[in-house]
């Protein structure tokens, strides 16, 4: 299960970055010209016994950070981070997530099984309300043909629960309030 999830996150962070890569204009940055940088590349396909201490030119990078971002603002797929709002995808991200909402009219409502959030920790349904979704803790109060009753708090009429699409949402959520740095390398 660990390595669906490893798999899951890993495709999901390529897509991400493949996405975001494709808006990132590095024209605006002073001083770093990649063009010169991928000549140098060009000339050589075998990097055994290739001295990187010609490149030292490359890591000044003058007010080019590589390291400290992670895919996340607007224009990327994640373009909001909330603590207490949760996290908002561009329209893009939805559509590619395939992402299905349900109305709900209060804190107890029925869902499907595969609705439910499911881990070691939690047990929860996303809920989306003005644009963000937020991972909700969810009590089962009964178990039904279809699915469960559940009880969460912080649903209220007007919201909107996850009904399809939960599991690249969830690691979605994971990559938005992970603390760890991406960057990109050339």
């Amino acid at each position: 299960m660990k390595n669906i999830k490893f798999i899951t996150m890993t495709i999901f962070l390529i897509s991400n970055l493949a996405f975001a890569e494709g808006d990132h204009d590095h024209s605006s940055h002073k001083g770093h010209d990649h063009s010169k940088q991928e000549e140098k590349h060009d000339d050589h396909d075998d990097h055994k016994g290739h001295d990187h201490s010609k490149h030292d030119d490359h890591d000044d990078h003058k007010g080019h950070d590589h390291g400290a971002s992670k895919a996340i603002g607007k224009g990327k797929a994640i373009e909001v981070v909330d603590e207490k709002k949760g996290f908002k995808l561009s329209k893009e991200a939805i559509k590619t997530l395939k992402l299905r909402l349900q109305n709900v009219d209060g804190d107890e409502f029925e869902i499907s099984k595969a609705t439910l959030v499911s881990s070691k920790s939690i047990k929860g349904v996303y809920r989306f309300r003005a644009g963000f979704f937020k991972l909700l803790n969810a009590k089962i109060l009964k178990e039904t043909k279809s699915g469960y009753k559940v009880k969460v708090a912080g649903v209220e009429f007007g919201d909107q629960i996850v009904i399809n699409g939960i599991g690249l949402l969830r690691v979605t959520d994971v990559y938005s309030t992970d603390k760890s740095e991406y960057g990109h390398s050339h």
